[in-house]
């Protein structure tokens, strides 16, 4: 594997003009888990952080893989004539598997029973849905391009009962993340301007709230203790990068990562230790690794 310690320092950062206001990135080494070449990509912790959840185009359709957190060899998760598509959202048992893919046609959101390999539809299928989110308290969240606006994000029950939708701004509203306990709903939406902000609310779509006011962010993760957030921020022509965010305000602050590329799709370990993200784009894209110092 490719490592390289960054601590306390900004050295790769640095290298990138658009890059060189931000504060230094946060102390820790950083790691590339997969080669490029197979377009991994939008990786996902199972509960217990024992293995990484990603899609990948390394059987020649899109798939879902998994391997150990620190690298290795992958399997793939379910053999599929489909496309499905990252990223997976476990049930908080493991037991079950969320995600996307283009397996009815229009892309829709299903769950894997992953004892029985029993495959169920969630969303509507009448409207292309994509992106879901499992709950600790059991519900679903995903967003869709049904009710109005371009995409809406909506909730549903496990066994499909109970669909709502939680947002209702114009544009795109996208990219919903369950804080920990369950009560909220972090998620990046544009408002019809094509910049994306960053936003939390209720479980129920109230008391929304914007977190950031200018720049681009996407993907955002709540951390395991609920204070901060991750996610992918671009400021303009500069490569997107992943930074962490305070919830309680204070600056938004960089990971070490490479700096030739986009960054994107991070994934917050269970343990509160690691960041798993996306670097470059296409068949090019690959799964890298921050750890915390």
């Amino acid at each position: 594997m490719y490592r390289r310690q960054v601590l306390g320092a900004a050295a790769l950062l640095g290298a990138c003009p658009a890059a060189a206001a931000e504060p230094a990135a946060l102390p820790g080494g950083f790691e590339r888990l997969t080669a490029p070449g197979a377009g991994d990509n939008r990786a996902s912790f199972m509960p217990d952080g024992g293995r990484l959840l990603f899609a990948s185009q390394r059987s020649g359709k899109m798939q879902i893989w998994a391997m150990a957190p620190a690298g290795g060899a992958a399997e793939r998760v379910m053999e599929s004539a489909a496309n499905d598509f990252g990223r997976v959202a476990p049930s908080p048992d493991g037991r079950k598997l969320c995600f996307s893919s283009d397996r009815a046609g229009e892309n829709g959101v299903f769950v894997l029973d992953t004892a029985s390999g029993a495959v169920a539809r969630l969303s509507d299928p009448g409207f292309w849905s994509f992106g879901p989110a499992w709950s600790a308290r059991g519900g679903i969240a995903y967003f869709s391009r049904k009710g109005g606006n371009d995409i809406n994000v909506w909730t549903v029950r496990a066994d499909g009962s109970g669909a709502r939708q939680i947002t209702d701004r114009p544009g795109q509203s996208r990219q919903p993340w369950w804080s920990p306990d369950g009560r909220m709903l972090a998620l990046s939406a544009d408002g019809g301007s094509g910049a994306f902000q960053l936003w939390v609310m209720a479980a129920d779509g109230s008391g929304a709230r914007a977190l950031t006011s200018a720049g681009d962010w996407q993907q955002p993760v709540w951390s395991p203790d609920g204070r901060r957030l991750a996610a992918s921020r671009k400021l303009g022509a500069g490569r997107a990068r992943i930074v962490v965010l305070d919830l309680d305000g204070g600056a938004a602050v960089p990971i070490a990562q490479p700096a030739e590329t986009d960054n994107v799709h991070p994934a917050w370990s269970p343990d509160g230790g690691a960041i798993v993200f996306t670097a470059g784009a296409g068949m090019g894209s690959a799964l890298w690794r921050f750890g915390f110092a």
